[in-house]
């Protein structure tokens, strides 16, 4: 009886309120995942706390960490979740031509000129009322974003990841040089001449080797970027109007090439750069998102 009377005071609202909170471990980013106040948080917190008999999560700094009665009772609302947001999805069919739903896909800056072009004028014919929101990836916290829908969908490299996050292969690219069509090298671009010349590099980082330095490296060579920004439309502009090399994946330099831009191959066999669509699993039953999974694997099929 006494487990019935607690039940009873239960709400699903104090039930999401817990789920953001655990996967946060802070107040104020489970308060901002949810849309509602610090205060709201603390308020749903104390009345779960009052009913289970247990403080849940206890303050250390700036981090809620959880009580071993917590880490017990975390999975099983997880999951009961999971569950209820996957009936309610199936139970309403996902029409792309009359849907407003919300998307939020995270990508490096890098990629979106790979990505976006082809799938938004997809949807402008197909699904016209749409709304996709283009975020920049943080890779620590994709896993927690993807968890708690603050994204829904991630292109990125290909890497090691685990479930609950699942992937596939999106695309496999190899790389080019892109140079200004009164390059010298624009005829002839020899391994030598290639390390010899100045370079531009795109990358999200403001040091460390970018993504085709780290695999010229794997071959032994080292290729300094004098230059580095952030997309590589930017990238493309200076060197269309300066001496350096920009490598790139070869789907972007063949959209960037016009008449001021030449490409040529790369002068080292170095791996196809695979970059991966990832979505967390408790988001496969859910037919608006799992129609835009299909969409965007089959424009890059």
């Amino acid at each position: 009886m006494q487990d019935d009377r607690q039940f009873e005071k239960l709400d699903l609202n104090l039930l999401k309120v817990f789920e953001a909170l655990w996967q946060q471990r802070n107040m104020t980013h489970a308060a901002e995942s949810l849309h509602i106040t610090p205060s709201a948080v603390s308020h749903a917190m104390r009345r779960f706390r009052e009913i289970l008999g247990d403080p849940l999560f206890v303050r250390e700094k700036n981090h809620m960490l959880p009580t071993a009665a917590c880490e017990r009772l975390a999975p099983q609302i997880l999951e009961a979740l999971a569950n209820i947001r996957r009936a309610l999805s199936e139970f309403t069919a996902f029409n792309p031509a009359h849907s407003h739903q919300r998307f939020v896909i995270a990508m490096q800056e890098s990629l979106e000129l790979s990505v976006l072009p082809a799938l938004l004028a997809k949807l402008e014919v197909h699904a016209p009322n749409v709304e996709i929101v283009s975020a920049r990836l943080n890779r620590d916290t994709m896993v927690a974003d993807l968890s708690n829908r603050n994204l829904h969908l991630v292109v990125d490299i290909g890497r090691p990841i685990s479930p609950p996050v699942e992937h596939c292969l999106l695309t496999r690219d190899n790389y080019a040089v892109l140079m200004n069509t009164q390059h010298d090298l624009r005829n002839s671009l020899s391994a030598e001449a290639y390390l010899n010349a100045r370079h531009i590099t795109v990358s999200n980082r403001i040091k460390g080797a970018s993504v085709e330095e780290i695999a010229l490296q794997q071959l032994g060579v080292s290729r300094p970027s004098l230059w580095r920004c952030q997309n590589y439309r930017a990238a493309a502009e200076v060197t269309a109007n300066t001496n350096v090399l920009l490598t790139l994946p070869g789907s972007i330099a063949s959209a960037l090439a016009d008449e001021s831009l030449s490409i040529a191959a790369l002068p080292f066999d170095l791996p196809a750069l695979e970059t991966h669509l990832y979505w967390h699993q408790h988001q496969e039953g859910e037919p608006g998102l799992m129609w835009l999974k299909a969409l965007v694997l089959q424009l890059f099929a």
